[in-house]
């Protein structure tokens, strides 16, 4: 036999093994692929949702748990910190501020949980990486404490 003859018996040979190597994989991958039937469906995004309330506090309650403290000096000391982007410092700030937010958020009345949002939001933004105005804080804090006001808040 030529050397030719040789190269070519062993190509086929190769081949032969291979694509039997491959019928192998393609039949060992249809073991671990579910039928159609078993697909399960992927769990959806996670999707900002509006805050749940356990409605705990009515608005001046509300009012008072946010107004009463330190809390609204410590957010308004922390504002300026969102007109850039946050140091590892200042993330520790901002997350506080918004987690002592949220938990107000969570014993809220319905007319609360809006103003409080708005209040947090520069916090949240900032946190996620964006550029917020600080000014907006004391906005939203303003028309806060107006509505609370309104609503019999002496504090």
């Amino acid at each position: 036999m030529s050397t030719s003859k040789n190269w070519a018996a062993v190509a086929v040979v190769a081949s032969a093994l291979l694509l039997s190597g491959c019928g192998a994989l393609e039949d060992m991958a249809n073991d671990f692929t579910p039928s159609s039937g078993e697909v399960e469906q992927a769990a959806p995004s996670p999707v900002a949702e509006a805050p749940i309330s356990t409605g705990e506090y009515d608005l001046v309650e509300t009012c008072n748990a946010f107004f009463a403290g330190p809390l609204v000096s410590g957010i308004q000391q922390a504002a300026p910190a969102v007109a850039a982007p946050l140091t590892e410092d200042l993330t520790g700030v901002a997350t506080k501020v918004s987690t002592n937010i949220g938990l107000i958020i969570g014993k809220a009345d319905e007319v609360s949980i809006g103003h409080l949002e708005a209040v947090r939001a520069p916090f949240d933004q900032a946190l996620g990486g964006t550029i917020a105005r600080p000014a907006a804080i004391g906005s939203a804090i303003e028309s806060y404490k107006a509505t609370c006001t309104e609503a019999g808040f002496k504090g």
